[in-house]
């Protein structure tokens, strides 16, 4: 059996006598040091760039699941202008924009806007704004489904590629910011719900794509929508439709999937079990709330969990002992229900490779007949 084959399997809620192990990254982070890369020349890195970044990934440390993070925005590199002690630099020669990354956090903005990737759109306050500066979704573009299919052929049997996006309550949340969404919801529902469906237009064009690209399942990301950020009502009337929406489009178009969350979901998981998913994996515990894979497993019964092992300070703690013992107990936790080694949130920055080997290592070594 292929590493890929026992992992679509295990997604479909089939044991089997592997344990498959993913990696959990996120955009460049963590990628370029896998690369041999400064993070400047992977963040802005042309396609031939971030396809060899993927396959150092892999070839690092032979998961049997791995994300896509996409091909990058063009063909050409970045181009370093200059650095300090604090700053990188940096030209993109595709887009032509001017950037800046701060080195101690890997953050990159624009020079002059000094806008970041992740900042809200600007003020929207009716209808008008919304239709001015939330742009409904036409298509992944050629780069990125070619970078995805000449990852997937290139691994072959060796790994499943899973593409990710977040459903559209989350994107809508990025776009007001954090705070006005959280008062729109309240104040302007609407308005909220106006954006919502901005984002949702196109969902099953958006998953179509992925699947004739070639993608077997994808990584649905969520955030902002436990019980410690909204309430029961808000989580009914904004979070699950958006969640249920994204993940039945997948379905329709063939691909297996996988939800992940974070915070305290612990109130709201009867209702995620509810959901049309595949597998499920959750933040690993934080301010005093978390659910063990014993939770996971005795709510999403039949059904794929994937493993929450803290990826800081678990993981940044170097302890190897340590960090084959809770892998390795996770595993154990899952009482031979179907199951993924992951970690509950994206690899840092920080990590040191060795460590990382030791959780893949760790699930390759259950694997093996006891005496």
């Amino acid at each position: 059996m292929t590493a890929r084959e026992a992992t679509l399997m295990t997604l479909s809620g089939i044991k089997t006598d592997v344990i498959p192990a993913g990696l959990f990254t996120w955009g460049y982070n963590y990628i370029w040091k896998t690369a041999g890369l400064k993070p400047w020349r992977l963040a802005l890195g042309g396609r031939e760039t971030w396809h060899a970044a993927h396959m150092s990934l892999y070839e690092r440390h032979r998961p049997d699941l791995i994300l896509y993070e996409g091909a990058g925005s063009g063909p050409n590199d970045p181009l370093l202008t200059g650095e300090d002690g604090e700053n990188w630099f940096v030209t993109d020669t595709n887009g032509g924009g001017e950037y800046v990354m701060i080195k101690s956090s890997g953050t990159l903005y624009e020079k002059n806007s000094r806008h970041k990737p992740n900042d809200s759109l600007g003020e929207i306050n009716c209808a008008v704004d919304a239709d001015k500066l939330c742009k409904p979704f036409t298509g992944w573009g050629d780069a990125y489904l070619t970078g995805l299919s000449r990852l997937i052929g290139e691994l072959g049997e060796r790994s499943l590629v899973i593409p990710h996006h977040s459903p559209s309550y989350i994107v809508a949340c990025y776009a007001f910011g954090f705070e006005p969404a959280m008062i729109a919801m309240k104040e302007d529902p609407d308005l909220f719900q106006y954006v919502m469906d901005i984002y949702q237009a196109n969902t099953d064009l958006r998953m179509r794509q992925l699947r004739e690209a070639g993608a077997e399942a994808v990584f649905i990301a969520d955030g902002w929508s436990s019980a410690d950020i909204v309430s029961p009502e808000l989580f009914e009337r904004f979070c699950f439709p958006s969640l249920y929406a994204i993940l039945q489009a997948a379905n329709d178009a063939g691909l297996k999937t996988i939800l992940w969350d974070e915070g305290d979901i612990k109130p709201q998981l009867g209702r995620l079990s509810d959901l049309p998913l595949d597998a499920f994996t959750a933040e690993q515990p934080r301010k005093g709330a978390g659910l063990s894979i014993t939770d996971l497993c005795g709510a999403f019964k039949g059904r794929c969990v994937l493993g929450n092992l803290d990826s800081e300070e678990m993981l940044l703690s170097g302890d190897a002992s340590r960090i084959e013992r809770e892998t390795r107990r996770q595993i154990a936790e899952a009482a031979g229900n179907p199951y993924i080694t992951f970690t509950g949130s994206p690899l840092p920055d920080d990590a040191d490779p060795d460590c990382v080997d030791i959780i893949i290592n760790a699930a390759k070594d259950y694997r093996k007949p006891k005496g």
